[in-house]
């Protein structure tokens, strides 16, 4: 369960999840990404986690990848990641108890969870959390080809919000040593939206 709500809890896990399901819209990395900590915070944001998970990923994927929207739907039920984030759960036999049940509240409907369900929600889970780390993999890989038949540099493009709305294009060169890149404060062109 440990290992669940800390996949589920993790911002960063999430944050490439969200980043991923938007380029596969066509649309530009998010810099300004952050989940909205509590009711409290006025920051801006992206959204609270739940919504971020259920409607800005799961939501979005359900027309265009089925199959993923499924295993996330399957994976992630916020109730239980509440449960489990509070220890507000117990076991009978081969059943999970979640005791934040609420009758007339349709986001905590579950009163029970066997463990065979539970095992399905945690397999996917992982398979989720496994080809995200593959993907990331092969993102890598591909970059750093492509930066190595380009002196070891790479241009990104940064869609600015704050302070002011631009474009603004930067080098990075690819680090093969440490496998990782070093932000070059150079700019290569700025261009205002």
């Amino acid at each position: 369960m440990l290992i669940y709500i800390k996949i589920w809890e993790a911002d960063l896990f999430i944050k490439k999840l969200y980043q991923l399901t938007t380029l596969t819209f066509g649309e530009p990395y998010d810099w300004h990404f952050k989940i909205k900590e509590s009711n409290r915070d006025n920051s801006p944001s992206t959204g609270k986690r739940e919504d971020i998970i259920r409607n800005k990923i799961r939501d979005r994927l359900k027309d265009k990848y089925p199959k993923i929207y499924s295993s996330i739907k399957n994976a992630y039920k916020n109730q239980i990641r509440n449960s489990i984030a509070h220890s507000n759960y117990y076991f009978v036999g081969r059943y999970i108890h979640p005791c934040n049940y609420i009758k007339n509240d349709a986001a905590s409907q579950i009163q029970v969870l066997s463990f065979d369900e539970w095992i399905d929600m945690f397999h996917d889970t992982m398979v989720i959390y496994n080809q995200m780390i593959r993907f990331n993999h092969l993102i890598d890989d591909l970059y750093s080809k492509a930066a190595g038949v380009n002196n070891l540099l790479f241009e990104v493009r940064l869609n600015r919000i704050d302070p002011v709305e631009k474009t603004e294009y930067y080098l990075l060169k690819y680090r093969p040593e440490f496998n990782d890149w070093d932000f070059n404060e150079n700019k290569t062109t700025a261009k205002k939206v």
